[in-house]
């Protein structure tokens, strides 16, 4: 009996569902704008990886630690937006139009929002152990790892959205720089604790 051929149900260009050179940038993102989106990617794990490391369990029972971690989130996220903001009216001509200045403005918004999200699942984490529905030391070893994981990934996502197949070197390249990550928590923490 003869195969019956199927179309394809990806875009021509991409293999293994894989881009093949030109990067797959989410709703047509250019390049800088994915650079920055994952530098506040990046910066909001680490940032929010510092403030559950300076997490006690004291403050895990007492509901603070939730605080804490959205905290952290939310106000490094309104000091990114708001320090992107300045160094965009730097060099600003009057030429520039309301509606331009209007888009850089939400572009500026919206590539910061990976700071706010870090802290979100920590946070939902701390929030079940305050409910006591799980161990404080579990919640805040739970919330540690998968900050740990997100920030080991980036290696494999950026040879993902620069169109080119993960690779062991970016899983690596990845692994070390969440023991960077994980190491500038904890000076932070002892430095300012």
């Amino acid at each position: 009996m003869p195969r019956t051929r199927r179309p394809p149900d990806r875009p021509r260009g991409r293999r293994g569902g894989r881009p093949d050179g030109g990067g797959d940038f989410p709703a047509g993102m250019g390049i800088e704008q994915m650079r920055d989106r994952m530098s506040s990617y990046i910066y909001g794990n680490i940032t929010v990886l510092a403030a559950a490391i300076a997490v006690d369990p004291d403050a895990i029972h007492h509901g603070s630690a939730v605080w804490a971690v959205l905290g952290t989130a939310v106000l490094t996220y309104l000091a990114h937006v708001l320090s992107h903001l300045v160094a965009h009216g730097f060099g600003d001509d009057d030429s520039a139009s309301d509606d331009a200045r209007r888009e850089s403005v939400l572009t500026i918004v919206r590539n910061a929002n990976p700071i706010a999200t870090s802290g979100l699942i920590p946070a939902v984490l701390y929030a079940v152990a305050w409910i006591g529905w799980l161990p404080a030391p579990w919640a805040q070893t739970a919330a540690l790892v998968i900050l740990v994981v997100r920030i080991g990934m980036v290696g494999v996502f950026m040879q993902r959205f620069s169109g080119k197949r993960p690779t062991f070197l970016g899983l690596w390249g990845g692994i070390v720089l969440a023991a960077v990550a994980f190491v500038l928590g904890f000076v932070k923490v002892v430095l300012t604790h």
